[in-house]
């Protein structure tokens, strides 16, 4: 279980870091994954290359809280804030960004959250996942996080939604378990969300050539582009290192929907199945690889206490 925690913990900062130059490029589809650096004028040129974006900047704020064993909403916004106030965000999520807008201008840490479909909050779903065993109880805390930012209905459904997959899988090691879990959560909480993903496991099953594909399902920050393109990657694409080369190299929101896949990847093969000629070069992966311990501890605390 060790394994795949770390495996899905580095397996989302991994992607991001992989998908950090492309984002907001247009696609190019490569096969194998490497750490690049983003073209002069672009808003991540500043970052080298085997850094992650502001996705991996949220998933460790919200890990280090979690792994404390109480999560504080109200301390994840001031995290938030506080990053917002030094300007240390990379390259920020547009909601998260207006969200710290509103917390600095009017005080107020955790009705600031603004109505927006962006991705932006998607990588909680990760720490989360990890973090509890009780499915409710880690659909309403992520909730509680996905909230302070965005109130979206379908952010939260994309969130919730794939975060029980990831925790249906590490439970199960099913994968059609795991999906049935995600798409459930969708139907239930978002119907539009649902008719998406669904779209893109169909156009997946035909075949569609990933060019094709990506067209019709789209790659832009929206939630319902950025989750069904990351379904239809996790379903075409079973090799672990292929999957981040493609998904990474996807262009637009290339390193959230990269985030994802590689995420679902370490959570069903484990760490040792990531790249790893790639893992020592990933910023601060010492951290995340204690953290992926702490949040395991955590949850098995949790259970034994329920018990």
């Amino acid at each position: 279980m060790l394994n795949k925690y770390k495996g899905c913990l580095i397996g989302a900062i991994l992607g991001d870091a992989l998908g950090m130059a492309d984002e907001t490029t247009t696609a190019r589809f490569l096969t194998t994954p490497a750490f690049g650096r983003a073209y002069k004028g672009h808003p991540n040129h500043n970052l080298l290359p085997g850094q992650y974006t502001d996705d991996g900047q949220l998933i460790l704020i919200a890990s280090r809280l979690l792994a404390g064993n109480v999560w504080d909403k109200k301390e994840y916004a001031k995290e938030l804030l506080r990053t917002y106030t030094l300007d240390k965000f990379r390259y920020p999520d547009g909601a998260t960004y207006a969200a710290c807008k509103n917390m600095e201008k009017t005080g107020n840490l955790t009705e600031s959250g603004i109505n927006s479909d962006s991705a932006g909050c998607m990588g909680l779903s990760i720490p989360f996942a990890l973090a509890f065993k009780d499915r409710k109880e880690m659909a309403k805390e992520l909730l509680s996080a996905c909230s302070i930012t965005q109130t979206h209905p379908g952010v939260h459904a994309a969130a919730i939604g794939f975060a029980l997959l990831l925790n249906t899988l590490l439970e199960t090691s099913d994968v059609n378990k795991a999906f049935d879990a995600m798409k459930t959560a969708a139907e239930n909480m978002d119907p539009l969300l649902a008719q998406k993903i669904d779209t893109a496991i169909k156009i997946e099953h035909t075949g569609m050539p990933v060019g094709a594909a990506v067209s019709r399902i789209g790659n832009s920050s929206s939630v319902y582009q950025t989750l069904p393109l990351a379904v239809f990657f996790c379903k075409r694409y079973y090799v672990p290192r292929e999957l981040l080369g493609i998904s990474s190299t996807c262009g637009g929101n290339a390193d959230t929907i990269s985030l994802l896949c590689g995420a679902f990847s370490g959570a069903r093969f484990g760490i040792s199945a990531l790249p790893e000629d790639l893992i020592p070069s990933l910023e601060r992966v010492g951290i995340f690889l204690e953290l992926a311990e702490k949040l395991l501890n955590r949850g098995s605390k949790t259970q034994v206490q329920e018990s």
